[in-house]
């Protein structure tokens, strides 16, 4: 900032404006017997030169008068006086005031515009500092937190009246009275700066900068100057807060679009089949026989119950979307839990063989069981889907550090590792191999989310063609209670529990 006029009168200054008269006098005096009197007032002429280029008018004038009272003094006669004997004595004193009003008005000048461009430059790189400042926020808080700490940096204490904060309201969209969406408005009101600023939800912030008495033309052309500058950067942020909406409304849109064509998709396959079911037993019953009879009636009813479990995991995926996903918990063994998904499991079965082994030492564990049962019949049903009749899938639950985890590895054609980062996405399939049995891509998804909710995760341990696919699902234990003492489950299920 430029220094006040008070600035400039220091000490020094008036030092030197007595000190340079001395300075002279002891050069005279050693030259007095060597040079004539007339000469000897040169050095006090020097002096008030130094004084004047080196300070200003005022610390210039006292050291011409001190000069001349000095020469007149010491080496006018009669010596040790002040007495004027001489006109020529007269001459010499108006010299020296008229070099020093002369010099001083030129290097005050001078000194003024060096102050002012040096000033220049110093806000100059002011203003780029604070608009990298405002360039890093994203957000219309933290814009706001971050211009109030750069001005306070900028302006106090010099400017900023003492004992004062720089306020910051926030009013409701109601009270806008005429001021724009996004936009941004500043007025003076006494000797305080006010800026309004209206963010994309039609709420107002104002800051107050309360400014020291008076308050100059400098001052006000430097502050509405940081507005301006605060002015570009919010509407920055306001910019960037639209393309993220809109960004947000075409994902959502996209998302509506995946889910309207993944819904029309997967309920016409069950649909059609116990449409074709029915009407078959409604038009041709009496020519069919009742072994046909009863295999459309199992194929009714397979599909309706697939329905149900499409259409009870789009609920379920909404809750987990919009946040409705409540944790009942309660003291629950992984042993209860497991088991129960397998009961539910059984109806899907075809052949298959369901190898289980359970860590009898395993805790009882504080969790909302039926998520959990949710969470692991998903990966056993995508399990089931994708292991052929005849093979094994393998549960293997057990505890490592302070984690519990759950294994379960089916005998399918595995899992591309480039696709192991997105398999839990929503309506994520596969166009190859696992996408051949069908799926809706929501059941690994509901298991990341109901995992998620506990403090855990889900995750692919390893996948290959000759190995399968291997899910590993990770569990919390902070909270569990030692001592389960459940018996140890090691049981071979082939097709019947």
């Amino acid at each position: 900032m430029l220094l006040n006029d008070n600035s400039r009168w220091r000490w020094s200054h008036w030092l030197l404006a007595l000190a340079a008269p001395l300075l002279a006098t002891l050069v005279c005096w050693f030259f007095s017997d060597l040079l004539p009197a007339a000469s000897l007032a040169l050095f006090y002429l020097a002096a008030v030169l130094l004084t004047a280029v080196s300070t200003a008018i005022r610390p210039a004038l006292l050291s011409a008068v001190v000069s001349f009272l000095s020469y007149n003094f010491f080496f006018t006669a009669p010596h040790f006086t002040l007495f004027i004997l001489h006109r020529e004595d007269i001459l010499t004193a108006s010299l020296l005031i008229l070099v020093a009003l002369v010099t001083g008005q030129l290097a005050a000048g001078l000194r003024e515009k060096v102050d002012a461009l040096q000033n220049s430059e110093r806000w100059t790189k002011q203003q780029m500092m604070l608009a990298q400042s405002l360039a890093s926020c994203v957000q219309a808080g933290e814009l706001i937190d971050i211009f109030l700490q750069e001005v306070q940096a900028l302006f106090r204490p010099d400017l900023l009246a003492p004992d004062t904060q720089s306020v910051v309201h926030t009013r409701a969209s109601n009270e806008r009275n005429g001021v724009k969406k996004g936009s941004l408005s500043s007025h003076w009101n006494n000797h305080c700066f006010h800026i309004v600023l209206c963010d994309n939800d039609q709420h107002l912030h104002e800051i107050q900068l309360p400014l020291k008495a008076p308050v100059n033309a400098w001052l006000k052309t430097r502050i509405e100057a940081t507005a301006e500058i605060l002015r570009l950067a919010w509407s920055r942020v306001l910019l960037v807060e639209n393309l993220q909406q809109e960004t947000v409304i075409k994902e959502r849109e996209q998302l509506r679009s995946a889910l309207l064509s993944s819904i029309s998709h997967d309920l016409r396959t069950p649909l059609a089949t116990m449409i074709g079911s029915v009407s078959s037993l409604c038009d041709l019953r009496p020519s069919l026989s009742e072994a046909q009879q009863d295999e459309l009636l199992k194929n009714t009813l397979s599909e309706a119950r697939r329905l149900d479990r499409y259409i009870q995991k789009l609920l379920d995926m909404t809750k987990i979307g919009q946040g409705e996903l409540k944790l009942e918990r309660d003291w629950a063994g992984i042993d209860d839990i497991l088991s129960v998904s397998l009961k539910r499991l059984q109806p899907l079965l075809d052949g298959q063989q369901i190898i289980t082994r359970i860590d009898p030492e395993l805790p009882l564990l504080y969790v909302h069981a039926a998520l959990l049962e949710q969470a692991t019949f998903n990966v056993l049903e995508n399990a089931v889907r994708y292991t052929p009749a005849g093979k094994n899938i393998q549960i293997n639950a057990h505890a490592s550090g302070n984690r519990l985890l759950i294994d379960i590895a089916d005998s399918g054609p595995g899992i591309p590792p480039e696709h192991w980062p997105h398999i839990f996405d929503m309506f994520f399939t596969l166009a190859k191999g696992d996408q051949q049995t069908g799926g809706t891509g929501l059941g690994l998804t509901i298991c990341q989310g109901i995992l998620a909710a506990h403090g855990g995760s889900a995750n692919i341990l390893y996948s290959s063609t000759e190995q399968g696919t291997c899910f590993r699902l990770s569990l919390p234990v902070d909270n569990a209670v030692p001592g389960n003492n459940a018996e140890p489950m090691d049981n071979t299920n082939r097709g019947t529990l």
